[in-house]
């Protein structure tokens, strides 16, 4: 994860002056003091861990034993941030961001995390090099934080969630193509085979839906 970080810094010095106002943007969602969205999220995602998937799901356990279910933005979210608990480079993701969050659109997943620059610091010395330069040369970046988004489309693999090798990216208000990432040397191609699993639920295939996600499921207790 540090390797993309630092190629993502790489990038947006590279861009310099030009991107300079857009790369400061961040989403209009994010405010620490955490809207009443965000608080059910976080306890929908408390109750997954605590209690499993038959408590976190309650009527919809019928869908899950018969193969099918559909989950809102609020509830996919809930499980994805205690998959990425559950998970060793989830975990690192969450040690560096102040906030994660996934946006579910008809064609395509957009996964914004809030990245925090001390913490990337903090977290490894070997990023404390390459966060030192950014600092110096984008002194205004909001306290130290820069809107990371990906946008790609998810796939089942092997049980689990990934995106396909055609994402984009996003930091800040910046728009970064995939043909850019890959002219700068990111191993985009990383992707297909690069997963996440969602708690308790292994994934066979997604009917993905504006806020809305159908899987086709096996249930995993």
């Amino acid at each position: 994860m540090f390797k993309i970080i630092g190629v993502v810094l790489l990038l947006l010095m590279l861009a310099g002056g030009v991107a300079w106002y857009s790369m400061q943007s961040l989403p209009s969602w994010f405010d620490e003091s955490a809207d009443q969205d965000e608080q059910r999220i976080e306890a929908l995602s408390k109750r997954i861990q605590d209690q499993g998937v038959g408590e976190f799901l309650g009527s919809k356990v019928a869908d899950v034993l018969n193969g099918q279910i559909v989950l809102s933005e609020p509830e996919f979210n809930a499980i994805f941030i205690a998959s990425l608990k559950s998970d060793e480079k989830g975990q690192e993701l969450l040690e560096v961001s102040d906030a994660v969050k996934a946006f579910l659109h008809k064609d395509k997943v957009e996964l914004t995390a809030i990245i925090n620059l001390d913490k990337v610091e903090a977290s490894n010395p070997k990023a404390r090099e390459a966060v030192e330069k950014f600092d110096r040369i984008f002194p205004f970046i909001q306290d130290s934080r820069v809107a990371l988004t990906v946008y790609g489309t998810p796939v089942a693999r092997h049980g689990r969630v990934g995106i396909k090798d055609d994402f984009h990216i996003k930091v800040g208000a910046l728009p970064i193509s995939n043909e850019t990432l890959r002219g700068f040397g990111v191993e985009v191609e990383r992707a297909n085979t690069t997963d996440l699993a969602l708690k308790f639920l292994s994934i066979q295939s997604i009917d993905l839906q504006d806020k809305q996600v159908g899987f086709r499921v096996l249930p995993r207790f």
